[in-house]
C-alpha cells in the first residue's frame, strides 16, 4: 500500500497539535507517519501518538530537513512546515493524483496558500513557475522549469539525488535546487488540483522570522545567485552527497546566537 511520510524542520510547537489534527483529516486512506526536527521536543499529544518522530538538533532549517531524510520509512516524502493546515481530504487526493501521473523521478507541487493568521488566497498558477520571480531568472535556470516549495515525490529518488543541499540555511533556495536537479533529471513536476495547506506568515523580520530573514537576504540569496548564474551549473552539480548536512553547523549561529532557548516562546523572547 502507498504511503508517506511528511517531513519538516520545526520550531513552532504551539502549531503542532493543531496541524497534526489537520494531518488525520487530509490523509484518511493512506498510512502516514510525521517526523520532526528541531530544537524543542514533542508535545505531549504529538508523544502520544504512534506514528510521530522527532530528531533534536540545533542546526538550520535546511540541516533538519536533511537529517528527517534518514529517519524516512514510507515509499513518499512530502514536505512541508509546521505553521501548516491540512485541508481535508487533500493528501488523499494529492497522492491519488501521483499514482496516475508520476513516474519514479516525477514530483506533485504541493501547492499552498499563505499569509499573516492563515489569510492567504490561493496562488495564480504561474507564480509555480520559476520565470515567474525575477530572482530566478538565472542563466543556470531554463525558463521552462517550475518550482515546488512543498513536494510530493518518491524517497528512495530523493536519496538518490542527495537530497537537499545544506549550504543554503533555510530551505527556500535548497528546495528550489533539488526542483531544478529533479527537472535537469528527466524528472516532471506536476501541480497538485488544489490547494493542500494555508499555512501562516511573519513578514520581514516579525515574529520567530528574523534568522530566517537575514540568512535569506544576506547569504543565501547571495550565494544561490552565484551558483545559478553560471548556464552549465545543472551539468555538474546534479547529484550531491546526501551526508553533506556534516559540513553545517551543527548549532545555528542565526538562530541562537545569545543562547539555546528551553521553549518556543523563549525563542521569540530571544528574537
Amino acid at each position: 500500500m502507498t504511503s508517506v511520510s511528511i517531513i519538516m524542520p520545526a520550531i513552532r510547537t504551539n502549531s503542532w497539535d493543531k496541524m497534526y489534527d489537520s494531518m488525520v483529516l487530509s490523509c484518511k486512506r493512506y498510512e502516514w507517519e510525521l517526523i520532526l526536527c528541531g530544537p524543542f521536543p514533542l508535545t505531549p499529544y504529538l508523544q502520544s501518538k504512534n506514528n510521530v518522530k522527532y530528531i533534536q538538533d540545533y542546526g538550520a532549517p535546511t540541516r533538519c530537513l536533511q537529517l528527517c531524510l534518514f529517519e524516512v520509512e514510507k515509499e513518499l516524502i512530502y514536505h512541508t512546515t509546521d505553521d501548516a493546515i491540512l485541508f481535508e481530504n487533500a493528501i488523499d487526493e494529492a497522492i491519488d493524483l501521483y499514482k496516475e501521473k508520476c513516474g519514479y523521478k516525477d514530483v506533485i507541487n504541493m501547492r499552498y496558500r499563505e499569509d499573516i493568521n492563515y489569510s492567504g488566497k490561493s496562488m495564480d498558477i504561474n507564480y509555480w513557475r520559476a520565470y515567474f520571480h525575477g530572482g530566478l531568472r538565472l542563466a543556470g535556470i531554463p525558463s521552462t522549469y517550475k518550482i515546488s516549495l512543498h513536494h510530493l515525490m518518491n524517497t528512495e529518488y530523493l536519496r538518490e539525488m542527495g537530497g537537499y543541499d545544506c549550504r543554503w540555511h533555510h530551505a527556500n533556495f535548497s528546495l528550489h535546487d533539488l526542483m531544478f536537479r529533479v527537472q535537469y533529471d528527466g524528472g516532471i513536476i506536476y501541480d497538485s488540483i488544489n490547494d493542500i495547506t494555508s499555512c501562516n506568515h511573519f513578514p520581514g523580520q516579525s515574529g520567530d522570522h528574523k534568522a530566517i530573514h537575514d540568512a535569506h537576504v544576506e547569504e543565501d540569496a547571495p550565494l544561490f545567485t552565484k551558483i545559478y548564474s553560471n548556464p552549465n551549473v545543472l551539468n555538474t552539480n546534479n547529484k550531491i552527497d546526501i551526508n553533506n548536512w556534516t559540513n553545517a553547523d551543527t548549532i545555528w549561529h542565526r538562530r541562537f546566537k545569545q543562547k539555546i532557548p528551553k521553549e518556543y516562546k523563549e525563542l521569540l523572547e530571544n528574537e
